[in-house]
Order: structure tokens, then sequence, then C-alpha cells
């Protein structure tokens, strides 16, 4: 006797590779979440660790010789007496700061480094509000007159990824917060200085 036809079975359903592509965006979903996150945390413990380091070194500078260590902008008596924190920075650049490009400075490193070395903190650029960091800033700037009574302090600056993140260092607080993509501005107020 012969078969008339046997049908077997070649392939899947259009609803089983419909149901393996949805499992596959899922997952692939849920790595991308993850993957931002920790992202995150790695750059904010990054810049957190490289400001804490060179707050060490600035305070073991002024234990050592009696005043905070000037900038070229503070000696040359700008207003805003900004600079980067460090060395190593993309055309030795770190950001606007006050509305004010700010940029390595040599001599300031090279005073600096009588008491420790360091490098660029961070390399990449993020923005809050008006303010633009790469790793940190060191310097004289316009403060709130609630942080300092004359409205200038001494300040280290840093940003973090993420909206209203824990800005961790003793004596930091975050002035500026921005919603997207999310960041926080931090300072440390390291010394009060005359209005300027």
């Amino acid at each position: 006797m012969k078969k008339l036809h046997q049908f077997t079975k070649f392939g899947f359903t259009i609803i089983e590779l419909i149901v393996v592509v949805v499992i596959i965006a899922i997952l692939a979903s849920l790595v991308t979440v993850g993957y931002g996150a920790i992202t995150k945390n790695a750059y904010n413990t990054q810049v957190v660790a490289g400001v804490s380091q060179y707050r060490e070194t600035i305070e073991a500078y002024k234990a050592f010789f009696k005043v905070y260590p000037k900038t070229t902008k503070e000696i040359d008596d700008q207003r805003i007496a900004v600079v980067c924190l460090g060395d190593g920075y993309p055309q030795d650049y770190c950001g606007i700061i006050s509305d004010q490009p700010t940029y390595e400075d040599r001599d300031f490193n090279i005073e600096l480094a009588k008491i420790g070395q360091g490098g660029a903190i961070a390399i990449e650029k993020l923005s809050v509000n008006q303010e633009t960091f790469v790793g940190a800033v060191y310097g004289i700037d316009v403060t709130g007159n609630d942080k300092s009574p004359t409205g200038f302090a001494r300040t280290l600056q840093y940003a973090l990824k993420g909206k209203d993140a824990d800005c961790k260092l003793k004596g930091a607080y975050s002035y500026a917060l921005q919603e997207s993509p999310p960041m926080t501005a931090c300072e440390i107020i390291l010394e009060s200085v005359p209005a300027r």
C-alpha cells in the first residue's frame, strides 16, 4: 500500500519565532540597563577617588606652606581663578566654570608637585546646566552667600553622573542638578576668600 503524503515538520512556527524574539529583546534591555548603571558607578568612583587624592595633596600643601596653592589666574588677580585639577586633559581643557573656559595650569601643577603628583581625573565631558566638566577643577569661584560670607571661595568642583548623586566626600554638597541627562555638580569649599 502506498502512502499518499507524509507530512513532516520542518522549522519553527511563527508563534515560536515571535516568542524567541521577545525573549531576546527582554534580555537585551536588561543587559543595557545594567551596563549603564555599572558605567555610571565606575565613572563616579573614579572621579570621587581622584578628587579625594587631590584634596589630600592640596591640604598637605597647605599644612606645609601655610597657604593653599595659588593658580596662575589667581596670581594675575582674575575674578574667577579656576583651573583643571591635574594634567593630561584633551587639549589641556577641562570645561566651563562660571562662564569661563577652564584649562590646565602648568605653574599650579608644578607647585602642587612639590607635595604630590597626579594626572587627569577623567576625560569624559559632563554638562550640568551652564557648566561643563571634564574631571574636576580647583580655584576661586563664585559661591552662594550661604556658603561664603563674601560670595567667593577657594573650591574643588566636580560632576557626577546621576540626578542627585551622592557627592561622597566630607564637606561636599551638590549645587546644581540636571534632569536630562541626569547629572549632579558637587563642590567643596576649602576656604572663604575676599570678594573679587
